[in-house]
């Protein structure tokens, strides 16, 4: 019965150990798991003697170096990754076809930031200062390194 016990133990352990590494943040999860570890490596040491303590351990680390080399190996990590990728771009704003001045209207609202079509061109602006709400006419007060800053037309 105490092998099943000190068994349990190191499995347990080795299972708290592999969640930490590749699902659980926050260290709670790899500090419980090496409790574990250490409370069955002590005990085989106290009931069995050193020898089969260190014979033990040495199982316990193959053990667990190959539970994550096969998570990785199997692909059973990429569940738990993140697959997608950002696709977002910065606004690309064409001098030539937007000045200072020119007319649009907002798409959506913008508090201070929101979409806006400007010369049938919709981008990314700024409000000078208050909300505008959609379908709000605005203007191009100021264009900075691909920023446009809009205002409402009253």
């Amino acid at each position: 019965m105490t092998i099943f016990f000190i068994a349990v133990l190191l499995l347990f352990g080795l299972l708290l150990l592999v969640l930490e590494i590749l699902v659980l943040p926050g260290l709670i999860a790899g500090i419980l798991g090496a409790v574990f570890l250490v409370m069955g490596i002590g005990w085989t040491w106290q009931v069995y003697g050193a020898d089969y303590a260190l014979l033990t351990a040495a199982i316990t680390v193959l053990l667990g170096a190959l539970a994550i080399w096969s998570a990785f190996k199997t692909g059973f990590w990429s569940r738990f990754s993140l697959q997608d990728q950002l696709n977002g771009k910065m606004n690309e704003i064409d001098l030539e076809k937007i000045s200072v001045g020119d007319r649009g209207a907002a798409v959506s609202s913008l508090r201070p930031m929101g979409t806006v079509r400007i010369n049938g061109i919709k981008m990314e602006a700024t409000s000078e200062g208050e909300m505008i709400p959609p379908n709000y006419p605005v203007q191009v007060v100021k264009i900075e390194s691909n920023k446009v800053f809009v205002a409402p037309v009253r």
